[in-house]
C-alpha cells in the first residue's frame, strides 16, 4: 500500500515538473511566400522555412510545390506576392 502510495506521489511530481523554453528568435517577423492553386484559384501563404525545407532536393530555380487546403489541388509557387 505504501510503495503504491509513492507511486502517485512521483507521478505527481512529475506532473509539475514541466519544463518551459524560450527561444531567442521569437520576435523574429515571420516570412510567407504566396502559393495559389491551378485547379481553383486559391491563394495559400506559405511559411518560408517551409518552402526552404522542402526544396532541399531541388534544383536551383525550382520551387516545391503543395496541395491546395481547399480542393486539393496543385499549388504553385505565385511571380509576384499579393498585395498586403
Amino acid at each position: 500500500m505504501n510503495e503504491r502510495k509513492n507511486n502517485r506521489q512521483d507521478e505527481e511530481e512529475k506532473g509539475d515538473m514541466k519544463e518551459v523554453f524560450y527561444f531567442e528568435d521569437d520576435d523574429e517577423e515571420e516570412i510567407f511566400i504566396d502559393y495559389y492553386c491551378v485547379d481553383c484559384g486559391c491563394i495559400d501563404p506559405v511559411p518560408e522555412f517551409i518552402v526552404a525545407e522542402c526544396a532541399y532536393d531541388l534544383e536551383p530555380g525550382e520551387s516545391p510545390e503543395f496541395f491546395c487546403p481547399e480542393c486539393n489541388g496543385t499549388l504553385v509557387r505565385k511571380e509576384k506576392p499579393a498585395e498586403e
